[in-house]
């Protein structure tokens, strides 16, 4: 039980610092925060259009 709650708190510190660095970005650059949100998005949809392609190659 103790490793299964040194990794979660290892995780949720993780998830919490990357939060962090993401709301001082967004804080100090915006316009870079917009346009990389934006881009993300973006590379998800082309990814998932991707994955439904391969899928439906493999049927």
């Amino acid at each position: 039980m103790k490793k299964g709650s040194i990794i979660t708190g290892v995780a949720l510190g993780l998830a919490l610092t990357g939060y962090g660095a993401w709301c001082m970005y967004k804080k100090y650059c915006p316009e870079c925060a917009n346009d990389m949100k934006k881009d993300m998005k973006r590379n998800m949809k082309r990814m998932t259009k991707d994955v439904e392609k391969s899928i439906e190659n493999m049927m």
